[in-house]
């Protein structure tokens, strides 16, 4: 643009003189700028739900992986205590004898195969829930696998689905499980 061309901006213009634009070419812009901001607001919302489809993915990798992380942590035979005591507790609200606190201790501090294999032994088998064989079962309904979908594993697998519904069956043939003793000398 020449200083000529500035100039007329500069100055007193009387729009009445002045031509109006064509309505075609106004009806042009208008359109060109619709078109633009449409095709501007596509593209973004296509980028933003691909983003958020990548988020949803990379969420649902770390709640596998969390879940992975609590069953490797529940495996830890330190972690089970809790369990175990929890377990002693309801054995003794079954007992009909009252079992003197000093025995208690006793029980606590002895082996888990000294402690808990001669009352099972008395009942001529194992608690299913103790057994060897369906105790993995039992932890994966514990820690939120379908029943039906154990059941189904249980049968594959040879063994008994309907122990499931039933965790305190005595199983003559049962093998007791013993966690792990940890020595005190790491």
């Amino acid at each position: 643009m020449d200083e000529a061309d500035f100039a007329v901006l500069g100055q007193q213009i009387d729009k009445s003189q002045v031509p109006p634009i064509h309505q075609k070419r106004i009806l042009a812009f208008v359109n060109h700028f619709v078109v633009s901001t449409v095709t501007f607001l596509n593209k973004f919302v296509i980028k933003c739900e691909s983003k958020f489809i990548e988020f949803e993915n990379k969420l649902q990798r770390v709640e596998a992986s969390l879940e992975i992380v609590e069953s490797k942590l529940a495996s830890i035979p330190g972690a089970q205590e809790a369990g175990r005591v929890v377990v002693q507790r309801e054995n003794e609200a079954k007992a009909p004898e009252k079992v003197p606190e000093e025995e208690v201790k006793v029980d606590l501090t002895e082996s888990p195969q000294t402690a808990e294999s001669e009352p099972e032994k008395a009942d001529d088998g194992v608690k299913a829930c103790e057994d060897v064989r369906y105790r993995k079962y039992f932890k994966m309904v514990q820690f939120g696998v379908p029943p039906p979908a154990v059941k189904q594993k249980m049968g594959a697998e040879g063994l008994n689905p309907d122990i499931l519904d039933e965790p305190s069956k005595i199983l003559p043939d049962g093998i007791q499980y013993h966690e792990p003793v940890e020595s005190d000398d790491d």
